[in-house]
């Protein structure tokens, strides 16, 4: 940083936790730095990237491509862009566009004309191929697994090792599961295994944050309700903000048992290839109304066939219908042929009948079997051996733009529609209009 204008220290002062963060950076790949609201994680990000530039131009590498993205345009704008354009002095450089590179923040000649390329998630399979030096997401728990992987397969550039990624992120969103699972629970899937060592977080408090206004903790993030201070006061990765269903816990999960031949026995898949297919066995017993799930299926890359052939192989019991995704009779031609997935499943003697379409209304049938029934207990039971809903139905958020829906853009939620269909022969209770009371005025009225 030596041809700089002025001593880098004051241009970039980072905290205690930020130093840390950065000199833990240096001897790992993949560093995640949050955790509480107020740590200074955008600000760190940005800071970290242009100091990235300005040492690739001491080493002699120019016009080095970096990467700072947000899950959509306008976060891009409000976290990133906007800062850049008051924080990064004029006289090293600028934001622009530009028709080789796009949207960015470009180092002048001098300083290497390095360029911090400003980007958004929307649809990640835009960087496939791409090479950067070095990755910043913001707010990473905003997206999908997919997106880390494709940034990290980019994650590469000439003349330099081992390119770093440093993410930011608070507990919940799209991406709290994968996310807690890499950096907080250190779980991988086998083919990150070996790239486990190479993973750190650090904890960053509003508190460890000196150009913070006390009262954002001590009022604002501690009046809150009590998940939403646990996520983000105290950055607990246990507790899920904004999730679509928080009175799911331990009470609604149960031994397996025999089903009763007097119940009522319901199926509900969500169709699926490159993507789960998921399939939901759902038992409600005619004494109680209360509601069991009981099997799952959950299974990638299977043709429709296959599917439905799982599924009387796993079927013993006497099942009154079987509800599906409406998508399963969307026609499809192969061989001048023109058939549907229910169609298929038919030809292996699995009959289906069309789901309940309304997101809407599925998710309140769910919200009001998840209530305790008059003996105390939930009126939806889930057997302890359906793993796969119990791993992902309580890490399903909301639609933060439809609070009263469940968030489409989660990788996790096939089971969850699944239990929507099964659920489609559930009537929900109808709303009953208050009986309007007359006025003082018009009693007197009445009397007149």
């Amino acid at each position: 940083m030596s041809d700089l204008l002025m001593p880098w220290s004051e241009l970039f002062n980072p905290t205690v936790k930020q130093k840390e963060a950065l000199k833990l950076i240096t001897n790992h790949r993949f560093l995640l730095y949050g955790g509480p609201r107020g740590g200074g994680k955008s600000y760190l990000l940005r800071w970290w990237l242009l100091q990235r530039l300005l040492e690739f131009h001491v080493a002699g590498l120019e016009r080095v491509p970096v990467l700072l993205g947000c899950e959509s345009y306008p976060t891009l704008v409000d976290r990133q862009i906007s800062k850049i354009q008051k924080e990064f002095p004029s006289w090293l450089g600028e934001v622009k566009k530009t028709q080789e590179a796009g949207l960015g923040f470009y180092l002048k000649e001098e300083y290497g004309a390095g360029r911090i390329l400003l980007r958004n998630f929307d649809d990640p399979n835009k960087y496939i191929g791409a090479e950067y030096a070095a990755v910043g997401i913001d707010q990473i728990e905003k997206n999908t697994v997919d997106v880390f992987n494709i940034l990290r397969g980019s994650l590469r550039y000439p003349g330099i090792p081992q390119p770093k990624m440093m993410a930011t992120a608070n507990p919940g969103g799209i991406g709290h599961r994968w996310v807690k699972a890499f950096w907080i629970d250190k779980r991988y899937p086998p083919e990150l295994e070996f790239l486990a060592p190479e993973f750190v977080y650090v904890h960053a408090a509003p508190q460890d944050n000196p150009h913070l206004d006390e009262r954002y903790w001590t009022e604002d993030l501690a009046s809150l309700p009590p998940n939403l201070k646990k996520a983000w006061l105290e950055g607990d990765w246990d507790i899920l903000a904004g999730t679509a269903f928080p009175q799911f816990n331990e009470s609604h999960i149960c031994e397996p048992f025999d089903i009763p031949s007097s119940n009522l026995n319901f199926l509900g898949i969500d169709w699926g290839y490159s993507n789960p297919y998921a399939a939901l066995w759902v038992s409600k017993d005619l004494n109680t109304g209360r509601h069991y799930i009981y099997r799952e299926d959950y299974a990638k890359m299977l043709t429709d066939a296959q599917q439905a052939r799982r599924i009387k192989d796993m079927t013993m019991e006497n099942i009154a219908i079987n509800y599906a995704d409406p998508a399963m009779w969307t026609p499809k031609t192969f061989r001048n042929i023109v058939t549907s997935s229910a169609d298929e499943y038919a030809a292996e003697g699995v009959f289906l009948t069309q789901g309940e379409r309304s997101r809407i209304g599925g998710k309140r049938k769910i919200d009001r079997l998840l209530e305790p029934m008059p003996d105390g207990k939930p009126g939806l039971m889930v057997f302890k051996t359906c793993t796969n809903f119990i791993a992902t139905f309580p890490y399903l958020i909301v639609d933060e733009r439809n609070p009263e829906d469940v968030d489409t853009k989660q990788e996790d939620d096939h089971l969850y529609d699944a239990l929507r269909y099964a659920l489609s022969g559930l009537t929900n209770r109808p709303v009953v209009p208050r009986k309007r009371t007359a006025s003082p005025f018009e009693r007197r009225q009445k009397v007149l």
